[in-house]
């Protein structure tokens, strides 16, 4: 009952999920504003960040009911109404408050990592920088099993890619120890990979794919392209450089940030990370028994046979424009099995979100005998949009029911793709 009246740790784990951002917050809360209750796939962790920001929104809280009770002479029912339903204001106002400190505190971050990676840089560390749209995670675990069989290599982990994220690692792992530093760079705004790249300087740059994924945060394809490119800017010796040469929006745009770069052809994860350990000094003969050995990464069209007899695509991790045609390419190679796709859709496609949904539906309805859409949104609608046989749709309202769905369709050894898993704030 107190979570129903006093939403603050709703509100908290959501900012936490948008990393803090406080116009993410108050989307949210436009949208959602009655909802008490996440479905919890990824709790809120109670940092100092976030122990701090919910003890000074509750103080702010507390000043806002003296002083309307006492001085505006409120009632103290309608100064508690305020209190129950406008906690993402104080803690809007409590991210405010902190900013002066964290805006010194990321510099002295800033100055810190660049110091230390300068220092091993010139013992010999290589840092090489992935970004793009997508791809970044695989691309970095691939080329981090091939090159580990011949050198010292440190990566980030998971999908570390801030620049918080990356310090972390840089000030607690990276020694000299160390020949290659694997660095995955992530951005939603023109200047972020710059700025990454100005304290973890980059001997070589893989940049993946440039598409829609994080329209909505970019504003325009434009900013996306121009952000991804710092990467290249950065390193800017195109010997030095590996593009996908499958990827329309960087072949476009290639020529007016670098010249002579490296490219590589089949457009998967693990063709780039072949062709950059070639230009790292990998010869076949030494990457056959990784490429041999390589592991696939979790949730990335990631093929699992269950006991049922089931074969699942698990590419729940994230989903973009590129993935998700890419999921539903391998989908069709299972000719003889029931073929069925599971979806929320994408997020954060912005103005794009309902023609890009169409053309995924329309493709998909080519390929699936059956297709599961999760949650009723403006992206499962297109999605159905692009669906000539509505028979073919089946909407759920969480995940948790599909097991039941499948049942009642009581398909002999199905494929089914998983196809992004929403975080909370969607």
């Amino acid at each position: 009952m107190m979570k129903f009246i006093f939403p603050y740790k709703l509100n908290l784990h959501i900012l936490q999920l948008e990393e803090y951002r406080v116009e993410a917050l108050f989307k949210w809360v436009f949208k959602n504003f009655f909802k008490r209750k996440l479905e919890g796939k990824k709790p809120l962790v109670m940092t100092q960040k976030a122990k701090l920001l919910l003890y000074l929104s509750i103080l702010f809280a507390l000043i806002t009911f003296i002083t309307l009770t006492v001085a505006f002479k409120t009632t103290g029912a309608t100064a508690g109404i305020i209190l129950t339903t406008q906690p993402y204001i104080f803690l809007s106002l409590a991210i405010l408050a902190i900013k002066p400190y964290e805006i010194r505190n990321r510099q002295k971050i800033k100055e810190k990592t660049r110091e230390k990676v300068l220092a091993l840089k010139k013992k010999g560390l290589k840092v090489i920088g992935i970004t793009g749209s997508f791809g970044k995670t695989s691309v970095k675990e691939f080329l981090y099993q091939i090159l580990v069989t011949k050198y010292s290599v440190l990566k980030t982990p998971e999908s570390y890619n801030t620049l918080l994220g990356i310090a972390k690692v840089v000030d607690l792992e990276l020694d000299e120890s160390y020949e290659f530093f694997i660095c995955e760079m992530g951005a939603y705004k023109i200047g972020e990979i710059k700025e990454l790249c100005e304290i973890v300087p980059p001997d070589y740059g893989i940049l993946t794919g440039i598409n829609e994924q994080h329209l909505e945060r970019f504003g325009s394809i434009e900013n996306t392209i121009k952000a991804k490119f710092e990467l290249v800017q950065a390193v800017n010796d195109g010997e030095k450089v590996l593009l996908n040469k499958e990827n329309e929006n960087v072949m476009n745009n290639y020529d007016k940030y670098v010249k002579n770069p490296n490219f590589y052809s089949s457009g998967s994860n693990l063709s780039a990370a072949i062709e950059m350990s070639k230009l790292l000094g990998m010869t076949e003969k030494e990457m056959e028994k990784p490429l041999a050995e390589i592991k696939p990464i979790p949730h990335r069209l990631e093929v699992k046979n269950l006991p049922d007899g089931t074969t699942l695509i698990d590419d729940a991790y994230n989903s973009n424009v590129d993935g998700f045609k890419q999921a539903l390419n391998l989908l069709s190679t299972f000719k003889d099995q029931p073929k069925i796709l599971v979806t929320p859709g994408i997020v954060e496609l912005g103005n794009k979100t309902k023609e890009i949904h169409v053309e995924l539906g329309k493709l998909a309805d080519g390929i699936c005998d059956q297709i599961f859409l999760v949650g009723k949104s403006e992206r499962t609608e297109a999605l159905a949009e692009g669906i000539n046989n509505p028979k073919k749709t089946t909407y759920l309202d969480s995940i948790s029911q599909l097991k039941d769905s499948l049942a009642t369709l009581n398909l002999k050894s199905p494929v089914v793709l998983f196809e992004n898993d929403l975080p909370d704030n969607y």
